[in-house]
Parts: C-alpha cells; structure tokens; sequence
C-alpha cells in the first residue's frame, strides 16, 4: 500500500500544473469557475456577525491566505478562503489576500489584525507554516488562526501521542520510541498484529499492519538505517523513530467528530472489504451520533485547546471504551452537511453538555470558524480597552 501510495504520489506530483490535470479536476468537480462559488456555497445561509453593544473597538483588517491549486478562472470549490471571504464579504469586515509565502511576509504582515491560513498538509508547508506562525503570533502579536499551538500539533502522530498521554486522552494503547534497541524488545514481546504509523501522512497513508516479529524487525532496521524508510513524499524519510499501536480488531467502523464553539458535526466512517483503514475508503454514513462519543470530543477538544478540532475515534466492543485514533486541525469539508440525523441536516449543540440536543440547519465549517476567530478578536480586544480606561 506505501508503494502503491508513492507512485500515486509521483505521478499526480508530474501532472500537476498540465492541462491533463486540469481536466482531471473539472471532470471530477473537485475545481470550480470562480464565477460559480456563490452559488456553490448558497447550500448553507450565510453567517451574519451582529456587532454587540459592548463591543466599541475598531473593525480588524484581515489578511487571507489563499491556499489550494488554480487554474486560470477555476479554484478549488473547497479552499476554505474562500469561504473566510464569504463571511468577511457578508459581514463588511475589510481584508485583503495575504501572499505569506513571498519575502516580504513580515513587512505585508504589519498592516493585519488578523491572519488566517488553511495550511496544507504537506511536510514542506508545515515546516514554513509553524516558523512562520511563530513570529506571527509569538512576537509580532498577530490574532493567527491557526495559533501555533495549534499548528504545532497538526499533523504530527507523536506530537499528538505526547500530548494525549499527559492529558490522558484515551488513546489506542500506543509505543512510541526513538530507540532501536527499545523497538526491538518491545516487538519481542508484542502480540501480533500491531499497527505501525509514521508522523505525516492524511486519508491512513503511512499506516501499516504488521503480521509478525519478522515484518516488524524489517521495519524497524529501515526506519533506523542510515536513509531511513520511504514515505509517500519524495523529499521525507520516515527516520529514527516508530510508533506501533495495538491493532483493534473487533472495530467495525470510524467516528469522525468535529467541533467549533457550541457546535459539533460528525459522521460514520467504514473500511473497504479485506482493509481495516477507514479514514480515505470513501464510505461515509451520517446519522446520528452517539453523546458519549460527543462529550470524549468535547473533553479531547478542551484539553489540546483548540478552536476546531476533527476527533477520529473508534469503539471496541472488547475494551468497552471508545479510542482516539487521531485529531486533526484541518478537515477535508465538501458539504454543509456534516452532520444528518434521520435525514435532517444540522449540528448538536453542545453549550450544556449535559443537554446535547441536535437542531437542524446547514453550515459551512469554514465559516463558523471565521466567525469564531473575529468574535474572540473582538472580546479580546474590548478588554484591552476596557484595561485601558481603567
């Protein structure tokens, strides 16, 4: 499968930027006319931020970070600023397109309030991302959205399992060293199969079940030879380090679960036949979702302190408890329709969660996010002038 993966990888890395992979696009819709956005996202009302009479600062200026492959007049229908603009637009906030990846960031950055950025998942991007919001949000005092704590966690498998163990999150029972002789002994002793994983890699790429003690010596003398062991990006090796996990057999199914403010959405994930990889099968069911689930979410969620968090977990009958596989910053969203409950589009609302109750309606995630960030802006900055006054 990591095979398989690569060449994936490599070939759609050669189409990119042709007009074969233009096509590709257009065919599958994943790529709109930017004339057609609007009607595109007309699925869901838009969200309209009424300015509270506590609230006696200045409107913020925001710069976007416009992410996400273009082609002439076509953009990813999906790019989430698009949907940032689509709020700002609505709501009469100013901003401006933010090019953060030119030399002149830290000067173009002085003149925003707010910088927001869906930063790609790839090794590269999150490299640049997380130094770059560093100085953004650490020394020149920007309202960033992600924060870096927030990019410091995404998309990075022992990072998170860090993090999970300190706050105890109910993690799948998880092994992770930078020690060869440790990983040696610990698969000494292992029962098998166990799942191994690298750091980097969305939709289970990276994720691979080791049958026995022979597989698992293989793996890890490659992970810790001197090139280390190929990933699907080119560029990276998977080095000096494993993460193995026990492997969940009687789970049956994924949770995907996503939370913004006092909402949370979600949906069922399953496997393809003869796989036991959920996450980037394609297989999706919505309905409705347990609240114990829910309140794990809203508890993961708080604890790493985050504004969106996606919570994948699983449930196994044998241990009796859900499982956190991962958390994710970022989601892929095509749909104002994260969450159905007998057929009914909406979200559960999570302000008492001692009362989750579900209430229908459709939202851009996207958008609630924005809106989100510009109301925490706003608190913050009424009580900078509240200090003041006083």
């Amino acid at each position: 499968m990591l095979k398989e993966s690569i060449v994936k990888n490599r070939i759609l890395s050669k189409l990119r930027n042709t007009e074969l992979y233009k096509k590709h696009l257009i065919g599958k819709g994943i790529v709109l006319k930017y004339k057609d956005i609007p009607e595109y996202q007309n699925q869901a009302p838009p969200i309209i931020f009424n300015l509270d009479k506590e609230y006696k600062t200045r409107s913020p200026m925001v710069g976007i970070v416009q992410n996400g492959l273009r082609f002439d007049d076509y953009v990813y229908k999906n790019a989430s600023w698009l949907f940032y603009e689509r709020y700002l637009k609505n709501n009469n906030i100013k901003y401006e397109y933010y090019d953060i990846f030119k030399s002149n960031w830290i000067e173009e950055a002085k003149k925003y309030d707010i910088i927001m950025w869906h930063v790609n998942s790839t090794p590269a991007e999150l490299g640049m991302a997380q130094s770059k919001i560093y100085i953004l949000d650490h020394i020149l005092g920007k309202f960033c959205f992600p924060s870096f704590h927030e990019i410091w966690q995404y998309e990075d498998k022992s990072r998170a399992s860090y993090l999970y163990e300190i706050y105890g999150i109910p993690r799948i029972p998880t092994f992770l060293t930078n020690s060869y002789q440790e990983a040696i002994e610990f698969i000494d002793k292992a029962n098998f199969p166990i799942v191994a994983k690298v750091n980097i890699g969305a939709s289970s790429s990276g994720v691979k079940k080791l049958d026995n003690f022979k597989e698992a010596k293989k793996y890890i003398k490659e992970v810790f030879s001197p090139n280390g062991r190929k990933t699907i990006y080119s560029y990276i090796r998977h080095k000096d380090y494993v993460l193995f996990q026990e492997f969940i057999e009687d789970s049956k199914y994924d949770l995907r679960i996503m939370i913004i403010g006092d909402k949370a959405f979600g949906y069922y994930r399953y496997p393809n036949k003869g796989d036991f990889r959920a996450s980037g099968a394609g297989n999706y069911e919505k309905k409705a979702i347990p609240h114990e689930a829910i309140k794990i979410a809203i508890d993961v969620k708080n604890k790493l302190n985050s504004r969106l968090m996606g919570v994948d977990m699983l449930h196994s009958n044998k241990h009796n408890q859900y499982f956190i596989i991962e958390t994710s910053l970022f989601n892929q969203i095509d749909t104002a329709e994260q969450l159905k409950v007998d057929g009914i589009a909406g979200y559960y609302d999570i302000s008492d969660e001692n009362n989750i109750t579900f209430k229908a309606g459709r939202y851009w995630i996207h958008e609630l996010v924005m809106d989100e960030v510009i109301r925490e802006w706003y608190d913050a900055s009424t009580n900078e002038e509240i200090a003041i006054n006083l």
